[in-house]
């Protein structure tokens, strides 16, 4: 299943705010310069030059270096991510599997996948998430609510045929969104190797589905 980038989501989601044709300029470069040389390494002037305005017009419209990095995780947090997060739970509906340990090997490799294929921008975000712990702490709080509804449906059926051991949906999310995680952050941070995907999934579903079937 094809799932939109986070470039384009990032350019849809400026493209709709209330910004001028300069505000969107910087931000856009901002996520480009962000994700190719890292934060640290990325100076407003560069900026600038790349959206095409003077440093000048950076700073008149987001203050600091500080702010505009804020201008760009905000969207990751508030809308990028819940619509990634209601784009593939729209698609594993619509493509339902009859047994938990396809719908589990699916649903990691593909997240991985999706993962790595947005690794650049990924990074940015784990960086500051690393940086300052609350910027998940929103997130969470954010997809909890979006993705409560939405597993429950999903993980109905599996239970009741007893190949889910019976907890709640959400713990779930978190055990298994917490081990891909795991294996997701070390990758993309510390490494400009490309994750193998098949492997790394296997790893995770031997783990999981062993935690996660019913007891008898």
């Amino acid at each position: 299943m094809k799932h939109t980038d986070v470039e384009t989501l990032f350019a849809n989601n400026i493209e709709t705010a209330n910004l001028s044709k300069k505000q969107r300029s910087v931000l856009k470069a901002s996520l480009t310069l962000f994700a190719k040389q890292g934060y640290e390494n990325t100076s407003t002037l560069d900026i600038a030059r790349l959206a095409g305005v003077s440093e000048g017009t950076v700073f008149k419209h987001f203050k600091t270096k500080e702010g505009l990095l804020q201008a760009v995780l905000n969207p990751f947090i508030h809308d990028i991510f819940p619509r990634v997060a209601d784009e593939f739970l729209t698609a594993l509906h619509q493509n339902p599997f009859d047994d938990f340990d396809s719908f589990l090997k699916y649903a990691v490799r593909d997240r991985m996948a999706y993962a790595m294929d947005n690794r650049q921008e990924m990074k940015i975000f784990i960086q500051q998430m690393v940086k300052d712990p609350s910027i998940m702490t929103k997130l969470t709080d954010r997809l909890a609510h979006l993705l409560q509804g939405g597993v429950d449906s999903l993980f109905h059926d599996y239970k009741q045929k007893g190949q889910l051991v019976d907890w709640d949906s959400m713990r779930i999310v978190r055990m298994v969104s917490g081990v891909i995680v795991g294996y997701l952050i070390p990758n993309i941070i510390m490494s400009d190797q490309p994750l193998d995907v098949d492997k790394t999934t296997d790893e995770v579903c031997e783990f999981l589905l062993d935690g996660l079937r019913p007891r008898n």
